[in-house]
């Protein structure tokens, strides 16, 4: 930009007019660098913050996930403690603490009797005619009462706290969801005859080796089995196929 101005000798002359500072095109251009610059800045650290705020989501999520995991493997306490004993009347919480026991026969043969359906005929050695098993799986309530008949010493014995799924199961109360995966099974009788049953009456069967007519006996019978049920088996051995 110029304009005229008129000197001290009188005659015009056409001055050119300096531009302001902030009017340059330098200017402008370093202000738009600045901006942009700015903008990177603050926008990648927004970035960034979304993103660890992300990365700490998923990190808060997959610890959730195990935890979760975790809880779901968590082993159930057995207060149950080893005790022996010999012909009797016993108190579960007075004379035996509560808990899941394998019952054994340490010395003679008898008869074990008491709450919650336990009915079983238990021997140093098994006895097929008899029914006899050497061991049963039974969990003991409190104030339940366990009656010992001709039998010198029987041993309790804790069950480990970890329970997995089976197929073959010795004579017991087992647990479907806990001791057996729930689903249609085969149950075949392995070693031993006697009643087969569930706590719900669903099921009620003698299974046995071989079959019996007159004993309404059966080697094998198919079944549904479904979380919570609790199979009942008098029985030395019994394999589960499923269907």
């Amino acid at each position: 930009m110029s304009k005229k101005v008129t000197g001290e000798d009188g005659k015009t002359y056409v001055v050119k007019e300096k531009k302001p500072w902030y009017k340059k095109w330098w200017v402008w251009v370093i202000a738009i660098i600045v901006v942009i610059f700015l903008f990177a800045m603050f926008g990648g650290s927004d970035s960034d913050s979304s993103s660890s705020s992300s990365n700490t989501s998923s990190s808060n999520t997959s610890s959730t996930a195990k935890s979760s995991s975790k809880k779901k493997q968590t082993v159930e306490k057995n207060t149950a403690k080893a005790v022996t004993l010999g012909a009797g009347t016993y108190k579960v919480g007075r004379d035996i603490q509560p808990g899941r026991y394998v019952i054994r026969a340490k010395s003679g043969s008898g008869n074990v009797s008491g709450d919650n359906d336990l009915n079983l005929i238990l021997g140093t050695t098994v006895d097929n005619d008899l029914g006899q098993v050497d061991s049963y799986t039974t969990d003991l309530k409190k104030n339940a009462e366990v009656k010992l008949e001709s039998l010198q010493s029987v041993t309790f014995t804790p069950t480990p706290a970890k329970r997995s799924f089976k197929t073959t199961l010795s004579a017991g109360d087992w647990v479907v969801g806990k001791d057996i995966k729930a689903g249609r099974y085969e149950i075949t009788a392995l070693q031993g005859s006697g009643n087969l049953t569930t706590d719900d009456g669903d099921l009620n069967e003698i299974l046995g080796t071989t079959s019996d007519k007159d004993e309404g006996q059966v080697t094998k019978v198919n079944v549904d089995l479904s979380n919570g049920q609790v199979l009942n088996n008098a029985l030395e051995s019994i394999k589960l196929t499923a269907k």
